[in-house]
């Protein structure tokens, strides 16, 4: 099961602009049994999401596995990211994160480290230069479904899929549902451990958590369709009630890939979406 909205993010902090029609699923071909969702950097100059994948479904030969379609397209988009004009922005990333923090007051500040547009480039650059995507489906003749993540950072290198174990996960904007379903979100964890009030270990804090979270057991097919529904919903109304910045919104797109049949659009916006924003029925 694949979800996602669809509002894409352009410019930086204090001069963004937002789009609500953008894709970030993809059939993997056509009449395929893969598909693919995005998040975070949301296209490259050499080409679209769209025909990058497109080539990519274009090389897929029969017999191979998941994983090794994940590794086909890592490295095919690892080889776009660097030839496109992304990457002389994630060597300028690499080189800031050799140096030590800007430290407000710092005088003089340390050797070797960030000035403050510095340390505002490496923040914009360190998050607005990461490409994540989740590869999933199976491959014939195994009908078992698997699913891969690969996160392309200009601060790790090529990137190497790495296996989904869990029943499900959640990617670019996951903090309210970590907070709905888990009662704390990775950050407010963070503060705390950090705050100086806590006593305890990272352990102890995660099992005091873990005690008050929502369970969620195997839920049929529907169901988890209307779980993934929830989830993005729940995200999309939180950011606009909310001062956060609006990157989430737009239609709410599903696909499923089930083990008796190949990709199909649970819901999925027509051509003319954007031109009908705001019209009536």
């Amino acid at each position: 099961m694949l979800g996602a909205d669809s509002t894409s993010t352009y410019g930086v902090a204090g001069d963004r602009h937002y789009y609500n029609h953008a894709q970030k699923i993809f059939e993997v071909g056509e009449d395929a049994s893969l598909g693919i969702v995005t998040w975070g950097l949301g296209g490259l100059s050499v080409g679209s999401y769209r025909m990058l994948i497109a080539l990519f479904a274009d090389k897929l030969k029969t017999g191979i596995s998941v994983e090794d379609a994940a590794t086909q397209w890592a490295s095919d988009f690892w080889t776009a990211y660097t030839a496109s004009d992304i990457w002389p922005l994630a060597v300028e990333c690499q080189r800031l994160a050799k140096m030590g923090p800007y430290v407000d007051g710092a005088n003089p500040p340390a050797a070797n480290s960030r000035d403050q547009g510095e340390e505002e480039r490496f923040e914009t650059y360190r998050l607005g230069l990461v490409a994540g995507f989740c590869i999933g489906g199976y491959m014939m003749p195994d009908r078992v479904p698997s699913a891969f993540v690969i996160i392309a950072d200009p601060l790790g290198g090529s990137p190497v899929p790495s296996p989904i174990t869990q029943g499900w996960s959640f990617w670019g904007a996951p903090n309210l549902i970590q907070r709905l379903i888990f009662g704390c979100d990775d950050s407010l964890k963070a503060s705390i451990l950090s705050s100086g009030k806590w006593n305890g270990t990272n352990a102890d804090l995660n099992t005091l958590v873990a005690d008050h979270q929502l369970a969620h057991p195997l839920v049929p097919m529907r169901e988890a369709i209307d779980f993934v529904h929830s989830c993005i919903f729940s995200t999309i109304k939180a950011m606009k009630f909310s001062s956060l910045p609006q990157i989430c919104g737009g239609p709410i797109e599903i696909a499923a890939i089930t083990v008796d049949r190949k990709f199909r659009w649970v819901r999925h916006k027509p051509w003319d979406t954007a031109i009908n924003e705001g019209g009536l029925a």
